[in-house]
């Protein structure tokens, strides 16, 4: 198993090269590095974006969830895929027009031009540098895998995964993130159907027998909910689960895939065909299951369940395919991160935000130099901001998704509220886009650090509504008292 992975490693790697150098050949601006130059195939652009939206959670974390709680674990499947292509096909269209109007490359400078407002610009901007937790995650299930396959320590793992998707996010930025995701989307996809299928030569009728095994070993592993963890406890633990992933959608890093379109005929194509692939991904949490029968040792991290199974249960070859697809997984997640932290920095804080505030102050800027620093800045970021999640990675977490969920929640809770008020309102006002923000932040941060929810899950969904709520009702109250001056009417 070790030698067949290790050669297979090394064809990974020149892969994922040669297809960062391809995308050098068409990364030559700005633009073209953050969001492609709008020239992608819906299909190709649906499974970027459903490999962007699984990850090292969903293909390493959650089988590893599924391990600990057994058939309850099938509630985040449910809540994971469809709550979450409701909500992309709701924002989808408007985010896609008006950011196409404005030529905004970023959540955050999108967010900016409706509301005019360049303090919204550096809140989101600041906010949005929160994805160096999830990011960390992604290195967490890299070092993961590669201890538990290869044996090597488990820092090691963590820091070869950073270095190889630095070299080809610097070579070709978002085209190099799109042709890498298909292949590695592809592929988990496959993998996730024959780990399924998988689990009927073993077992039988997996539908029936599956709980049965899982009830002998554990009573609660077959319990609709399980009172053991917080998430999966009871029907307002799943709630949360379900609105905290139909927020997952308005992550900055898939939002901005909508772009990659020819037009705007091609969104019914691309929500489809994503909501397929995202609900066939997302079936490899039932590994997590049938790892708990098939491996009779509690494992000592639960993350490390679906290699452990596919180490066990399939021919060396095989199960060295396999576990380069979870691979894969986990750099599928990881370069969408870092080419829009990239481009946050790059783009947003330096050339929308300085350079822009000097050209209003009235000073004298070299605009062809301002756009080639961006973008130098943006291909450095890469560099930085994988260095930067380092810290967070070595210390190896109890739970993989947990901790992708923790720095998101931040996001979700700053983004939902201003971003639906802004697709679903003919008027906007821009204190109200800054109010949600704050609110939904400082809410999620009280009731989760706090620990006045456990659930990482509800209390993302709980700092969402917030959000929500407080950008619906203040900018409703702020448009009828505010007509005159600070009301922007949404093109």
């Amino acid at each position: 198993m070790k030698a067949a992975f290790l050669i297979l490693f090394v064809i990974y790697l020149i892969a994922m090269g040669i297809l960062g150098l391809k995308g050098l050949k068409k990364t030559t601006d700005m633009k073209s590095f953050a969001v492609s130059s709008g020239d992608v195939n819906p299909y190709i652009v649906a499974i970027t974006w459903a490999a962007t939206f699984m990850s090292a959670g969903t293909f390493l974390g959650l089988p590893g969830l599924a391990y600990k709680n057994g058939v309850s674990l099938l509630w985040y499947h449910m809540g994971h895929w469809f709550p979450a292509i409701l909500m992309l096909a709701i924002v989808a269209g408007s985010y896609r027009k008006f950011a196409n109007k404005t030529n905004a490359l970023t959540m955050p400078d999108w967010l900016a031009d409706v509301y005019q407002s360049n303090g919204l610009r550096l809140l989101i901007g600041i906010v949005c540098l929160c994805n160096i937790v999830p990011l960390a995650a992604q290195f967490v299930g890299v070092g993961t895998l590669m201890n538990t396959t290869l044996g090597i320590p488990y820092e090691i793992g963590v820091l070869i995964g950073v270095v190889v998707v630095m070299i080809y996010l610097f070579l070709g930025g978002t085209y190099a993130h799109i042709y890498t995701n298909v292949v590695q989307g592809t592929m988990m996809c496959i993998v996730s159907v024959t780990i399924v299928v998988t689990g009927f030569f073993l077992f039988g009728n997996v539908f029936t027998e599956v709980p049965r095994m899982l009830s002998q070993v554990d009573p609660n592993l077959m319990a609709t909910f399980n009172e053991s963890d917080a998430a999966f406890a009871g029907p307002i633990a799943i709630s949360g689960i379900f609105i905290s992933n139909a927020c997952w959608s308005l992550n900055p890093q898939l939002m901005n895939k909508v772009q990659y379109l020819k037009t705007n005929r091609d969104l019914r194509k691309f929500i489809l065909f994503a909501a397929f692939c995202l609900f066939i991904g997302g079936m490899v949490v039932v590994g997590g299951m049938y790892s708990r029968l098939q491996v009779p040792e509690i494992l000592a991290n639960a993350d490390d369940a679906l290699p452990t199974f596919v180490t066990t249960v399939y021919p060396p070859v095989v199960g060295a395919i396999f576990n380069i697809v979870l691979l894969a997984a986990t750099m599928s997640t990881t370069d969408g991160i870092m080419v829009m932290m990239a481009t946050v920095l790059g783009n947003t804080l330096y050339r929308q935000t300085y350079i822009q505030n000097k050209l209003d102050r009235g000073q004298e800027v070299n605009i062809e130099k301002a756009e080639r620093t961006s973008l130098f800045i943006a291909k450095w970021s890469v560099v930085l901001v994988g260095i930067a999640s380092l810290p967070i990675a070595f210390h190896r977490p109890d739970s993989l998704n947990v901790l992708n969920w923790v720095g998101t929640g931040v996001i979700l809770s700053g983004v939902a509220g201003p971003l639906l008020v802004a697709v679903t309102q003919k008027k906007v006002h821009r204190t109200s886009a800054v109010l949600a923000a704050i609110c939904g932040i400082t809410t999620y941060l009280i009731v989760y650090v706090g620990k006045i929810i456990l659930s990482v899950y509800l209390a993302v969904g709980v700092g969402c509504i917030v959000s929500l709520a407080i950008a619906f009702f203040a900018n409703t109250l702020l448009i009828k008292h505010d007509t005159e001056h600070s009301v922007i009417l949404r093109v």
